[in-house]
């Protein structure tokens, strides 16, 4: 048996899941607890721009009850660190390329030092931009995805929650516009990532205006939402189809049945043993 990641929140104590109305309720104690501590460790989190396209369920595969979920610090661990690994390894690396490309240096944003969020005074949305071109008021968002999603990427659209992300990031930023700089990587580079050679890889800008009056509209219907999930306590439904992962996360009752699930979803491929 592996040892599981650590959980604090479990199923029958901190909340129950009502699978008549596909919902789940958080426990009095723990819904209050989480009003009295709003944008500290223990109350309900802010929005990011990653939870901003589940929000609005930009496409088939976003869910407002993950969304949910985060806000109230249910969400699932990651299972499979390696996509992360990469974007950590190979963002500074990108982030010089753009700087050569653009003749400045960017402004860089710590994630200890700035706590996940550069914009502590907003009460509601947060987040961590990668970089600012502070001259031409540009933030720049990283991102590494599979060499197989490049035609879609430039014939069609890069992933529209990764635009909405960006955007609110300009906005709360005072910023006119972002661009979005994708490296486009080999399967095996996600075994290794710190041993890939950027220069051989396709690197592509994507560059977008600021679009006020959606990002504003964007902004308000986060807020309602946000302001109505957080007061009474109660989550949007679930889709079975696509939350059935956090589904099943969040049916466990105690450790014992968290190790359980953990071992079971290692067997089937879905998660990596933790490293002690």
């Amino acid at each position: 048996m592996y040892k599981a990641p650590i959980r604090k929140y479990y199923n029958e104590s901190e909340y129950f899941i009502d699978k008549i109305n596909k919902k789940i309720i958080l426990d009095s104690k723990f819904h209050n607890k989480l009003l009295l501590n709003k944008r500290k460790p223990f109350g309900y989190k802010k929005i990011t721009g990653t939870a901003l396209g589940d929000i609005l369920m930009v496409d088939s595969f976003k869910s407002e009850f993950a969304a949910y979920a985060r806000l109230c610090g249910l969400q699932m661990p990651i299972l499979d660190p390696k996509y992360i690994n990469a974007g950590v390894i190979l963002e500074p690396k990108i982030l010089e390329k753009v700087e050569q490309s653009l003749g400045e240096k960017l402004k860089r944003f710590n994630a200890q030092e700035y706590q996940y969020d550069y914009f502590k005074e907003n009460e509601i949305f947060g987040g961590l931009p990668d970089g600012y071109a502070e001259s031409r008021k540009k933030i720049i968002e990283i991102k590494t995805t599979n060499e197989k999603n490049y035609e879609y990427w430039t014939t069609k659209n890069i992933p529209i929650g990764y635009i909405k992300q960006a955007q609110l990031y300009t906005y709360l930023m005072g910023a006119k516009t972002f661009s979005i700089v994708a490296i486009f990587l080999k399967n095996e580079d996600y075994d290794d990532p710190s041993l890939v050679d950027v220069d051989k890889r396709i690197i592509k800008n994507f560059d977008f205006p600021l679009n006020v009056n959606q990002v504003q509209d964007d902004m308000e219907k986060a807020k309602e939402w946000y302001e109505k999930y957080t007061k009474t306590g109660y989550s949007p439904q679930y889709n079975e189809s696509i939350d059935s992962d956090l589904l099943e996360y969040l049916e466990c009752k105690n450790s014992s049945e968290w190790e359980n699930l953990f071992n079971k979803w290692i067997s089937l491929g879905k998660a990596t043993p933790i490293n002690d």
